[in-house]
């Protein structure tokens, strides 16, 4: 295979991640409005986004299936023009029952689009021979800020549904481009040897990490916001920025993060990300200041960032001789946390309070500090 077909599909699924990002980023500012609109209590509302979970966690083993019948490039392209579209749902539904409907499906679109780009990301990074999935990650971040911050300024310009379907124009705009510079689907079509994709015995550890480290990073995505307003009695556009502010942390940390899995190792970079993290989020849920916790989030998006790739880098290496039952099994259990942690919150904060229970991501990220040893396997190249 040519560099040059190699440097433009790691082009083309950096910019796909950056899509992804843009389209959850614009989805930030629309949860504290739905929540106001369907008059629902946080408890309630945390069982309307496990709908979202659910879809997600559904279609994730699926979603594998399906690369191991027709290649992550191809499953890339369908799941991520469904994406673009489905976002469109949830932010016009009118009551409790039909946010679950269409949740469900927006989740679908979410899980089974981040397993194939991930696995597509793991083949082009073994196309690479060197690491690039902490790149694809901060593309992903960078598109999440730059969707969070659009968003908070366009919701004081236009009305709810003109952004929701500029921002889903401006996915597609993006998106469709990219399709035709992905690896040949040959690249990863039926290595896996199985259409339905469950963890393994080998794979199960490094899942469970990455379940923590994307339950705290949902956490953040979904409750920040509300969190931030009712501490500091701010707009739904100001308390968009503490999101803003964690996106653009992550998007520094892994702008540089490949180059220290390599450098410093993934055990070692796995361990700081998670206690960095678990300080961030402690002095955000502490200090009096709206400032500083926003600055704070930032904090945690540094430590946070590098943590997913690399776990997911370790995934696509656990089973050599299939690479997309590994890539999928821990890429499932890690947005399975990424989308069930949210409702968790939402549950845990009914009874102790939403900033009480925003400590669940303190004491999972020092789980993961200590338990950072299974990382390793991402370093074997």
């Amino acid at each position: 295979m040519s560099p040059s077909v190699i440097r433009h599909a790691r082009g083309a699924i950096a910019l796909t991640f950056l899509v992804h990002g843009f389209v959850v980023g614009s989805w930030i500012p629309h949860i504290p409005l739905a929540k106001d609109r369907l008059d629902v209590g946080t408890g309630i509302f945390g069982v309307a986004l496990l709908a979202i979970a659910a879809g997600a966690i559904v279609a994730m083993p699926l979603s594998g299936g399906l690369i191991n019948r027709f290649g992550s490039a191809r499953v890339t392209a369908v799941t991520g023009i469904a994406f673009c579209l489905a976002f469109i749902l949830p932010p016009l539904a009118p009551d409790l029952f039909t946010f679950i409907l269409v949740a469900i499906v927006f989740g679908a679109t979410i899980g089974s689009m981040d397993v194939a780009m991930n696995a597509h990301g793991i083949a082009v990074e073994k196309a690479m021979r060197r690491a690039t999935l902490s790149f694809l990650h901060a593309a992903f971040s960078i598109g999440a800020m730059v969707g969070s911050l659009l968003g908070a300024l366009l919701l004081g310009l236009l009305d709810g549904t003109g952004h929701i379907l500029l921002a889903s124009i401006i996915g597609l705009v993006l998106f469709l481009p990219c399709m035709r510079f992905f690896l040949p689907t040959e690249i990863d079509r039926g290595l896996s040897g199985e259409g339905f994709v469950l963890p393994t015995r080998a794979t199960v550890g490094l899942g469970a990490l990455c379940f923590l480290a994307l339950m705290g990073e949902g956490a953040v995505v979904d409750w920040s916001g509300l969190m931030l307003r009712q501490r500091f009695m701010l707009d739904a556009g100001t308390a968009a920025l503490g999101f803003a502010s964690f996106a653009s942390g992550m998007s520094l940390s892994r702008l540089l993060g490949d180059r220290m899995r390599m450098k410093f190792g993934a055990r070692r970079l796995v361990r700081w990300s998670a206690l960095l993290m678990a300080l961030g989020v402690a002095i955000a849920l502490v200090v009096p200041s709206a400032t500083i916790a926003i600055i704070a989030l930032a904090l945690a998006g540094i430590g946070i960032g590098n943590a997913a790739p690399v776990l997911f880098a370790g995934g696509g290496r656990l089973e050599p001789d299939a690479p997309g039952r590994g890539i999928a099994a821990v890429t499932t259990l890690g947005y399975a946390g990424f989308l069930a942690g949210p409702p968790l919150i939402g549950f845990v904060a009914e009874l102790t309070g939403l900033t009480a229970a925003l400590g669940l991501i303190v004491l999972a990220s020092l789980v993961i500090a200590a338990s950072a040893r299974a990382a390793g396997a991402a370093d074997a190249y």
